[in-house]
């Protein structure tokens, strides 16, 4: 041995450190150093320490490094060459006389011997048996197997109620900590679970079916106890902590909502109106039925569908009633649930305007006379307006020869058209005739800018106007008296005379809107004759469009012409041949009116857009109104235009309203001019 170490030392001392250095000390006690040195030598160097017969597996390869400055005697040795081989994933298996020096991994099929048997070292190989008192193997091996590496090996032995380790001596005396910790003896208690859904008497069948006791199990678990009260419809339980918990997470998962077998289904719909969606649905069992038959003929039609499917509508509550089988019933109740959505809503606002171009032409003549007192005059201007051209003259009279030419220049000033006239100018009476040629020119008019809020697909109608009643036929009856008197009688049809406005809007993906418009304006001719009934002038726009919302539209083009004569004449004089057009006055007026629609669709897929929509209208309320009270004269009070809440303030009443009722909403009188 002596010889041995020399050499060793020898080597260590040429190729710098490269061998390990064993320092001999008296009662064969070492020091060991080891760098990079190869393992073959190291396990070379403990058999001559050590006096064992060592077998190396071919395997077996690497460096081995190795800090120590604490002297070891032989034991203690082959502990630190135990330790140096589980560090490079291999391990040392004593069979009798030999040793094998093999992987980790290759171990588990060797000779093992047992832990009563093999060495003491806490890195050697070996296998324990682990002996269960009161808990099961097959339970506790779960809970031990993360701490086995993976070349060890665990496993349980039902009939024993054993766990077998192979592993190191230092691991399987963790293990045997941690099973002494966990194998106890388990408190047994009582625990009353109450049932929700299922019934007590059925749970405990179906557990005590889960927990027959089996001869191969052993008896290393004590039964759990499990009693049904039928009075409070509960379950007792009587075991360990472990044997509760367990059975009570069976429990929860039994006591569920039965799941019917009951074919028939309520489905109460929250956006979709019963009535179309049993439609559409009666629709698709209709197509099934037929496809059903198609693929499989009459004969397994009555096995397949023995309850023949269908659905009804209770619009009371806006609810469908399905009945149908399994799989019908949840193809039908997947449909349901794709068809009641929230679909989006769409703001119409419209602009209805007639752009009139009327063109008044005026020519005749005008007398006016003036005696000493005041003068006047008479015009055949406007229907409505009998004081024209004359009326703003002889208004304020002729005055004196001084002042006639002043007022009669300052009047015809103010006349608009051109005007000559010729006339005497004395002091008993004044004549004037006025040649007026008049052009004048029309305006637009709004007749109505309605807004229309309306669902999806869904059409939205407005209407402003009269209800006439047309005269559809006539006829008489006879009396039965001795005159025999006759009766007239008339069949009348009322009709909406006026503005309607009809849209539907369908919403396409990416906001785009197309309407299908319905404008029409009408109106009851007064000029027309009256023999045959009433006759209505009528104009009308069908159309479809499409936009993206938020964009506005414009319809028009309805051009419609409207020709008025008026003639106004001095009495007997205007009526003389030839000269009576020296006594009178024609007019002739004609208005072209344009009809243009102005539409804008706004897609209003929420609440937030919807309450900031209508917030826009009801401010733009609130600001007229409070105009007009800042306008009014000494006759208005202010305080007789009524006044709108704030926005905020409403919607803080109409939440309060509903939430607490009307008598929880303190009335707060709203400020004007703000």
């Amino acid at each position: 041995m002596r010889a041995c170490y020399q050499r060793i030392r020898a080597t260590f001392l040429v190729i710098a450190l490269a061998l390990p250095v064993m320092v001999a000390a008296a009662e064969q006690t070492w020091t060991v150093n080891f760098k990079d040195s190869d393992i073959q030598e190291v396990i070379k160097f403990i058999a001559e320490a050590t006096g064992k017969t060592i077998v190396i597996d071919p395997k077996v390869r690497g460096q081995v490094k190795v800090i120590s400055e604490k002297p070891v005697n032989s034991k203690e040795l082959y502990g630190l060459f135990l330790s140096i081989l589980d560090v490079h994933g291999f391990t040392a298996v004593e069979n009798g006389e030999v040793v094998r020096i093999v992987p980790n991994r290759d171990a588990r099929s060797l000779p093992i011997p047992s832990a009563d048997s093999g060495p003491d070292d806490n890195d050697a190989y070996m296998t324990q048996v682990i002996q269960l008192e009161n808990i099961s193997a097959a339970k506790l091996l779960p809970v031990l197997r993360p701490l086995v590496p993976q070349h060890g090996h665990i496993s349980a032995y039902d009939p024993s109620n054993a766990i077998i380790v192979t592993d190191t001596r230092a691991n399987i005396n963790r293990l045997l900590d941690v099973v002494k910790q966990i194998d106890k003896a388990a408190v047994i208690s009582t625990e009353l679970v109450e049932l929700r859904y299922a019934q007590a008497d059925a749970i405990v069948k179906v557990i005590q079916q889960l927990e027959k006791p089996d001869a191969q199990r052993g008896n290393g678990n004590a039964p759990v106890t499990v009693v049904a009260d039928t009075r409070i419809n509960g379950v007792l339980i009587n075991g360990d902590d472990m044997q509760r918990e367990r059975i009570k997470m069976l429990i929860r998962r039994l006591d569920r909502p039965q799941i019917t077998n009951s074919n028939v289904r309520v489905v109460y719909l929250k956006y979709a109106k019963a009535d179309q969606v049993a439609e559409v649905l009666n629709g698709v069992l209709q197509n099934m039925q037929k496809l059903e038959q198609a693929e499989g003929g009459n004969s397994n039609t009555g096995s397949r569908n023995q309850i023949k499917a269908s659905v009804q509508a209770d619009e009371d509550t806006n609810a469908i009633l399905i009945t149908a089988d399994g799989d019908t019933l949840q193809s039908l109740m997947v449909l349901v649930e794709s068809l009641d959505i929230r679909r989006a809503q769409v703001l119409v606002e419209a602009i209805i305007v007639e752009l009139s171009s009327s063109d008044a032409a005026e020519l005749g003549i005008e007398w006016m006379y003036r005696d000493d007192n005041a003068g006047f005059g008479s015009s055949a201007n406007d229907a409505a307006n009998d004081m024209g051209v004359i009326g703003s003259i002889g208004a304020s009279g002729f005055g004196d020869d001084d002042t006639a030419l002043v007022n009669l220049a300052q009047g015809l000033a103010g006349i608009p058209g051109q005007v000559f006239g010729i006339g005497h100018l004395g002091q008993s009476t004044d004549m004037l005739a006025v040649l007026k040629l008049l052009k004048a020119n029309g305006a637009t008019n709004i007749l109505s800018t309605p807004s229309l809020l309306t669902t999806d697909n869904h059409e939205a109608e407005i209407s402003v106007g009269k209800n006439v009643p047309f005269v559809t036929g006539s006829y008489t009856s006879t009396g039965s008296g001795s005159s025999n008197p006759t009766n007239p009688f008339n069949t009348v049809e009322r009709k909406d005379v006026g503005i309607l406005l009809t849209v539907t809007p369908h919403v396409n993906d990416g906001d785009t809107v197309v309407m299908d418009i319905a404008q029409e304006i009408s109106s009851v001719d007064e000029t027309a004759a009256q023999s045959n009934g009433i006759v209505t002038n009528q104009r009308k726009i069908n159309t479809q469009v499409m936009a993206a919302s938020g964009e506005i539209i414009v319809l028009g083009g309805l051009i419609q012409d409207d020709v008025s004569t008026f003639e106004r004449k001095v009495p007997l004089l205007g009526d003389i041949p030839i000269l009576g057009n020296l006594f009178k006055s024609q007019s002739k007026n004609t208005a072209k009116t344009n009809l243009m629609v102005f539409i804008r669709a706004s897609v209003v897929p929420d609440d937030e857009m919807l309450i900031g929509a209508t917030s826009e209208k009801y401010r733009h309320i609130r600001e007229r109104l409070i105009d007009q009270r800042n306008n009014t004269n000494l006759i208005t009070s202010p305080d007789d235009i009524p006044m709108l809440p704030e926005w905020e303030e409403q919607l803080r009443r109409v939440q309060s309203r509903y939430e607490y009722g009307e008598e929880a909403v303190e009335e707060t009188p709203a400020e004007a001019g703000e």
